[in-house]
């Protein structure tokens, strides 16, 4: 039976290229995974968690980044995200002008604020060509993506009833709303219950502490938003299409495309490489708050996303992202935590990080949101705030 409403926004499969014939011709990275069926609750399953733990802990403190599998999600309502996507991103130009995020261009934004996030991370369409990626003699090179920001679906009536979205997302708003809140409340809290057990602490601390959800108390809460994203396939030969980075986030959850695009910077060899497509799996990253939370000891990996290989080119990849951050008062550094295993390391105001400023997330969004997109971050280790560098090169000492 035809659903009317899908046929309205005309709904069809997103197609992604065929997976690459070239894998031998470029650098690749296959990710360790967490399959989240092996994870259940309960003291006689502890040991089945303390493997997971251990997996979980050589990726983290490593690469940053890894695979999770069977979270428990059908993967055909994904896949209809990843349709209603799509069908966000073909309505009409002057009808997304009406629901934009912040300024057309990055370099008109006004003065960030918590109300005024900007392009990269308020509510509603990043329009493409907000940045710029390289000068040029025809006054730069801009970006070919377009993306659509979700806020506030962790509190149902204020994403309910109190925020203004084109009429596909209002229609649909249950099912982008239920994506986005399994993976805050179901997945990252099993992912934080395995970061308990790496770190010694009681299960269930982390998430208590930092990422649990009170309806519609925002300032009391956990947080996050979600994203729609589309590159579009690009033919002029501009092979980096987002530039190297971490996100300011607890975690980032990705689907994982069949396209080779997202690269991340290689803990063991010091070189970027693409990662390896697993089918009907999410790619899970540690982004700066949880690296600040654990002293540095999890990554939060520098990544980007660049040209395919040649036989993926000029098709468009199309991603549903999930941000998930701490409450806003979190103290961003691993004293609170009172972890025997960070104070032996040395993950420790006191011993390591001598340098660092007491911050609280809020700090540290703001202080970093202001400077997305903009080319003076994106060298190595180059520019500090709070004491702590906006991006960090992780790199094995053997390298």
């Amino acid at each position: 039976m035809i659903d009317r409403k899908d046929e309205k926004y005309n709904l069809r499969p997103f197609l992604d290229p065929p997976e690459t014939k070239l894998l031998t011709e470029v650098p690749t990275i296959s990710l360790d995974e967490i399959d989240l069926s092996l994870f259940k609750y309960g003291e006689e399953n502890i040991s089945s968690r303390r493997q997971l733990a251990k997996t979980l802990e050589n990726a983290i403190t490593t690469y940053g980044f890894f695979n999770i599998t069977n979270i428990g999600y059908s993967w055909d309502k994904i896949e209809k995200l990843r349709s209603i996507s799509q069908s966000l991103m073909e309505i009409p130009e002057e009808e997304k002008l009406s629901f934009l995020s912040g300024a057309a261009r990055k370099e008109d934004e006004e003065e960030y604020n918590e109300k005024r996030l900007g392009g990269e991370r308020g509510s509603g369409f990043k329009p493409k060509a907000y940045w710029k990626l390289k000068e040029d003699e025809n006054g730069g090179v801009r970006d070919a993506i377009t993306h659509y920001n979700f806020r506030d679906f962790l509190h149902h009536e204020i994403f309910q009833n109190q925020q203004r979205h084109p009429q596909i997302v209002l229609d649909y708003k249950a099912e982008i709303s239920d994506y986005f809140n399994f993976l805050h409340n179901v997945v990252i809290k099993k992912i934080l219950n395995l970061c308990d057990l790496i770190l010694g602490l009681e299960e269930g601390f982390l998430f208590d502490s930092y990422f649990k959800i009170y309806q519609n108390e925002v300032e009391k809460s956990g947080g996050g938003h979600g994203r729609f994203m589309l590159y579009e396939g690009r033919d002029d030969k501009q092979d980096i299409w987002l530039r190297g980075h971490s996100d300011i986030s607890g975690f980032s959850i990705i689907t994982s495309q069949p396209m080779l695009s997202l690269q991340i910077f290689d803990y063991f060899t010091g070189k970027w490489s693409y990662v390896n497509h697993k089918p009907q799996s999410l790619i899970v990253n540690i982004g700066d708050a949880l690296e600040f939370i654990t002293g540095g000891y999890f990554k939060a990996c520098i990544h980007r996303v660049s040209e395919p290989p040649a036989d993926q080119r000029n098709h468009d990849r199309m991603v549903i992202i999930y941000f998930a951050n701490p409450k806003k008062n979190s103290i961003l550094d691993p004293d609170p935590l009172n972890s025997k295993k960070l104070k032996e390391l040395g993950f420790t105001r006191n011993q390591k990080l001598k340098d660092w400023e007491e911050i609280r997330f809020e700090d540290w969004n703001n202080a970093k949101g202001k400077t997305l997109g903009t080319k003076t971050v994106g060298y190595e280790n180059s520019q500090k705030i709070f004491g702590r560098f906006i991006e960090r090169w992780h790199q094995a000492e053997t390298v």
